[in-house]
């Protein structure tokens, strides 16, 4: 059984752990001085006990209050995650708060538009770039008292009185403690499940991002759906390497960890995820599509340069693996012939290549937030980790995921524990639960708009099968229709196109107004300049390398591929290599490095006018902006490009 049946067992009447402070309270005696979580730093694993993440907490909590934080403020944090940021949250919720996160990526304006528009009275950053970014807005933010940081490298000489340390901040609330020694426990006490709990922002891809107010019941009910169906005990190892200010972390990381004790491991940078990982060898995993993806594309480069030898076993056996994993997907059972082979291909391919990625002792692993291509699908289960698909969102909770024996590629699973759903005659998706969010900070209208009698509007165009699972298209806005007619599902045609090594990302264009798909595709880099350097093919940067006819016919080709799954009227025909990659830093993707179609489409649309019939070529002039704030501007001729069908380039 898990942590979380275990205890309500022993405690069945007691107690009500329905805030998410009472649960860091239950484990702290319930578990007392086993870990809770492990940092890497400077490459050594340093271990807190439940005991101690209850002490830091209940310190900064009432550091806080010293400072001047009363129920229902607001709290912002911003950083890397690191255990620092979890007791920030997890003190503010204790002392009555609320909190919101914002991407440690944000440039300054988005960091002032989700301080401004939550009220944040405090902001709890990271390190030296993210003060940085709140010393440059305050002035913008009249409610803010204090700046307070966790890593003080590079901070020795700043003398602002808004700045505090978050050691600081805890010592002077062990001296609150003194005066007010039961302080702590009465704030959590008085907490209730109906309670804020958090803001998450949505990510904007139609607009500016939407606050969305979560509970306590709600983030608590959600895991607990999503414990259900993949169980977690305390034993087990987690790895916290999704972006702690998105609301898939509280999901599916965690308020998992906290209702099953499960450790929470952090990785010392964000460049080193995949060498801790595999230090850790996790028993779950949750990786967004873009990450699948990537560690997909990093296997397919890492044996285009691996030995000979490798590249031989690599091509043998990869065939076997799609084989049982097409078995498996199909819910046929491998004769024993199938499996003594795979047995073979496990010892002398798959483990090792399983290991390499950190995943040996993944007992199942979860990919979630967007649609994930059947290539990458079918090549994780290939190497031998059940994957499975999660369907869920900030505002409905989690929705629906595969369950063990019935995971199906097309579809995202059936409904989770307590979950209602619903398709309206339009294929809208109409979902009701425990789990969802209680309307949007400081927008009734849009509150309104989305909650309708108990039920809340999800926006997605998703059909039910006979098997009772979800078919998720796409979002509703979204889905495309040609002048002919003809439906085609973008993301589909992208999650596919992404599977090539050889490119980085994709935008599909179509409409109403249009008889024909076409594509704005991002090269990759890295990948097409090593195929540049093998093929002898000379180039100074991106934006030359880019416009090559030879890489051109390289990207066709995975077009041809992907048009091969596709029906004949919605098959792109035409495409455009971007000078440059898609870049949330200018607002075309969002944090969670999803399009902003239509601000896209607006950017681009001389492009997207030339692709269809208004020139084979176009002079772009594209504002860059650069991390540090600085702009620029790169000028070049992008050539409009047709897919050749019946082809190699």
């Amino acid at each position: 059984m898990s942590a979380w049946q275990q205890v309500t067992e022993v405690n069945p009447t007691v107690v009500t752990w329905d805030t998410i402070p009472k649960l860091v309270t239950r484990n702290s005696q319930q578990w007392n001085l086993q870990t809770a979580a492990c940092m890497k730093n400077f490459g050594i694993w340093r271990k807190y006990s439940w005991a101690e993440y209850y002490d830091k907490i209940k310190s900064f909590s009432l550091g806080l209050i010293k400072l001047g934080l009363e129920r229902g403020d607001v709290v912002c944090i911003i950083g890397d995650n690191e255990p620092e940021w979890f007791w920030g949250e997890f003190a503010t919720q204790a002392a009555g708060g609320i909190c919101t996160g914002i991407f440690v990526d944000s440039i300054p304006s988005e960091v002032e538009y989700i301080a401004q528009h939550s009220n944040s009275s405090f902001a709890i950053v990271n390190d030296q770039e993210q003060t940085d970014k709140f010393l440059e807005i305050r002035s913008n933010l009249p409610k803010l008292k204090k700046i307070i940081y966790w890593d003080p490298k590079g901070l020795k000489h700043y003398n602002d009185p808004m700045l505090i340390s978050f050691t600081k901040v805890m010592e002077l609330g062990k001296e609150y403690e003194k005066k007010y020694p039961n302080l702590f426990e009465q704030n959590v006490a008085q907490g209730k499940p109906e309670d804020i709990a958090f803001i998450y922002y949505t990510s904007g891809t139609t607009g500016l991002p939407k606050g969305a107010c979560l509970t306590h019941r709600s983030l608590i009910r959600t895991a607990k759906a999503f414990i259900d169906r993949y169980p977690l005990y305390e034993e087990d190892n987690l790895m916290s390497n999704f972006p702690a200010a998105w609301v898939g972390d509280s999901f599916f990381a965690t308020i998992p960890h906290l209702l099953t004790g499960a450790k929470l491991n952090f990785p010392e940078e964000p460049e080193t995820i995949a060498e801790d990982t595999r230090e850790v060898g996790p028993d779950f995993v949750i990786y967004g599509p873009r990450q699948w993806e990537s560690i997909v594309s990093d296997i397919q480069v890492k044996m285009i340069d691996a030995h000979p030898l490798k590249r031989f076993f690599y091509n043998l056996f990869m065939p076997l693996g799609y084989k049982m994993a097409d078995m498996q997907l199909e819910g046929r059972e491998p004769s024993l012939f199938w499996k003594a082979l795979y047995q073979i291909a496990f010892l002398l391919l798959f483990r090792p290549l399983k290991d390499r990625l950190g995943l040996s002792n993944v007992r199942f692993a979860v990919t979630g937030s967007s649609v994930l291509s059947l290539d990458t699908f079918r090549l994780i289960h290939a190497i031998g980790i059940e994957l499975r698909q999660n369907y869920g969102s900030t505002e409905a909770g989690y929705i629906s995921s595969h369950g063990k024996g019935e995971i199906r590629f097309e579809s995202v699973g059936r409904p989770a524990l307590g979950t209602e759903v619903r398709i309206t005659n339009e294929g809208e998706l109409l979902v009701r639960s425990d789990c969802m969010f209680s309307g949007y900070h400081k927008d009734k209208a849009k509150t309104d708009e989305t909650l309708v009698n108990g039920w809340c509007r999800t926006g997605d165009a998703v059909n039910i099968d006979e098997r009772g699972h979800l078919i998720f298209m796409d979002r509703l806005v979204h889905m495309g229709e040609l002048s002919t007619g003809t439906k085609y599902a973008p993301q589909y045609i992208e999650g596919r196109l992404r599977f090539s090594p050889y490119i980085k990302d994709a935008m599909v264009i179509g409409g109403k107004d249009k008889d024909f798909v076409s594509a704005i595709i991002n090269m990759d880099f890295a990948m097409v300049g090593k195929w540049a350097e093998r093929s002898r093919l000379p180039y100074t940067t991106f934006v030359d390398l880019s416009q090559k006819k030879e890489v051109a016919d390289l990207v066709q080709k995975d077009l041809l591929r992907v048009n091969g799954y596709l029906p004949e009227p919605s098959r792109v025909r035409m495409f455009v290599l971007l000078h440059k990659e898609f870049d949330p830093d200018e607002a075309e993707l969002t944090r969670t490095r999803k399009l902003r179609r239509e601000f896209m489409e607006e950017r681009y649309k001389d492009l997207i006018r030339a692709m269809y019939g208004e020139g084979d070529e176009v002079k772009v002039e594209a504002p860059v902006t650069y991390r540090d704030g600085r702009k620029g501007v790169v000028t070049t001729s992008i050539k409009v490009r047709t897919v050749i069908e019946g082809t190699n380039g």
